[in-house]
């Protein structure tokens, strides 16, 4: 079965999570992922439907274009700082 035909409700972590090793470095690297298709960066798997960043994130990890390797990335936008003014 193709990757890209699963219904977003049908979807399981569980090849995620084999690709990835454990549930918490699939946490780790989907919300990075995430946070990346939030902010506009392409998808890097073909999709006929638009779906969710998270949706798209485990499609992307399932299919092996996300590894665990996003974990070492170096982040490239400089992190939010809060304002300290109360």
């Amino acid at each position: 079965m193709n990757m890209t035909e699963l219904a977003p409700a049908g979807l399981t972590s569980e090849v995620a999570v084999a690709a990835i090793g454990n549930r918490y470095d699939l946490v780790l690297v989907g919300a990075r992922r995430m946070r990346e298709l939030g902010r506009g960066d392409l998808p890097k798997i073909a999709l006929k439907q638009r779906h969710s960043p998270a949706v798209t994130a485990l499609l992307e990890i399932e299919a092996g274009l996300v590894t665990r390797d996003y974990l070492f990335k170096e982040t490239e936008v400089a992190p939010r700082r809060r304002n300290k003014s109360y």
